[in-house]
């Protein structure tokens, strides 16, 4: 997507398109063609990008709103990545496990996502929710991919923050964020080299309370991508290519260029 924006050309997509036995028409809009192919996958082969574009569809464009609800792909949390991240008014993490995929990783990583989010999920296919629901912390949620791309609630997540870890919250943050968030709770810090401040600011971030700590991180990372340039882009895309446009980061003019490929 990113050669395509830079470009102004739709031939890497032509490409892709080719290569998967798929062609478009003249006629037809490429974003069209995209989304028939996000639904073929849907129906036969549902790897990993057909869940996290269902968790985009159903949650942030479905339950939310992609101008209140920010999305974060493959967000590194202590020594994992969790596939989706959404923040509103709370955190939640979407851990997502394919019928191609092992569960054996998936207690620890849901251990180190309850320290970091308030609301954890498993998305999962049918044929994996009851290995999900043995494996996972009873305050881990499991949700099951249905055949007609709907997520189904097997088990809620329990929600709470007295479980959260300052130090992770703290580490998911930009130097800017983490100082604009300490100064505003805590007052103006002093002048120092840049390599004492990552210590100073974390000293004193462990000095604000867990809800303090929680909501300076959802702040922040809303602001990442519910600006106005981010949310009416990703929601120009097609539906097949929106956690894409989350990922990859395009400047306005390379943005421009790929919806007039597309559309």
């Amino acid at each position: 997507m990113a050669t395509a924006a830079q470009e102004g050309s739709p031939r890497v997509f032509h490409q892709a398109l080719r290569a998967a036995g798929v062609r478009a028409t003249k006629d037809e809009p490429l974003g069209s063609v995209l989304d028939e192919c996000m639904g073929r996958l849907q129906r036969h082969y549902r790897c990993e990008y057909v869940y996290k574009a269902a968790v985009a569809d159903r949650v942030v464009f479905g339950r939310h709103s992609p101008r209140t609800a920010s999305l974060h792909v493959e967000l590194p949390v202590g020594r994992s990545i969790v596939d989706l991240a959404v923040f509103n008014g709370t955190s939640t993490a979407y851990e997502i496990k394919t019928e191609f995929d092992s569960e054996k990783r998936l207690a620890s990583q849901a251990s180190t996502y309850l320290k970091a989010f308030e609301h954890v999920y498993v998305v999962c296919h049918p044929d994996r929710v009851e290995r999900c629901l043995r494996v996972s912390d009873p305050a881990v949620g499991v949700l099951a991919l249905t055949r007609r791309g709907q997520l189904a609630t097997v088990r809620p997540a329990i929600a709470s923050r007295d479980r959260m870890d300052r130090s992770l919250l703290f580490r998911l943050l930009r130097a800017s964020e983490y100082q604009a968030a300490v100064e505003r709770l805590c007052g103006t810090q002093p002048d120092m080299p840049n390599g004492k401040r990552f210590s100073h600011y974390s000293r004193v971030w462990e000095t604000l309370t867990l809800d303090q700590a929680h909501q300076a991180v959802v702040a922040a990372m809303r602001r990442r991508t519910t600006q106005s340039s981010v949310s009416e882009f990703v929601s120009a895309l097609p539906k097949s290519l929106r956690v894409l446009g989350y990922a990859t980061p395009l400047s306005a003019p390379q943005q421009q260029r790929l919806l007039n490929i597309l559309h």
